[in-house]
């Protein structure tokens, strides 16, 4: 696993934009389902935003929303970031700001939404 991000990072997380994803609240902030683990994520899957862009990190704004959560927030909650680069490989991008939220477990229904509720959308 990579080196711990530092303290004073925030980090971005996609989630889906169509309404009947559920994945917003009436006012625009997150639903917990935008910091669930999703099918096949041992860990959560994020970019470090000094690394990225908004833009590069959504990919796609017709289709995806864009939150970001301190990681000092995360550590708060007994949770960690690790860097994680995405080499180029099997038809996929590389993405060097690529992180893990590790230390959550696939069956805790309360993290994801003490995440969300840290979390501010961005795009």
């Amino acid at each position: 696993m990579g080196k711990l991000v530092d303290e004073n990072e925030w980090l971005y997380r996609r989630g889906y934009a169509s309404p009947e994803k559920k994945y917003m609240n009436p006012d625009g902030t997150a639903t917990s389902r935008v910091f669930k683990l999703r099918e096949k994520e041992k860990d959560l899957s994020v970019d470090v935003k000094s690394m990225t862009s908004p833009e590069t990190s959504v990919k796609d704004p017709q289709k995806f929303m864009l939150f970001e959560i301190a990681h000092r927030q995360v550590l708060d909650l007994n949770l960690q970031a690790v860097h994680d680069p995405l080499p180029n490989e099997h038809n996929l991008e590389a993405n060097p700001a690529h992180a893990l939220i590790v230390g959550m477990d696939p069956e805790d229904e309360i993290m994801p939404g003490l995440l969300a509720r840290a979390s501010r959308r961005v795009l």
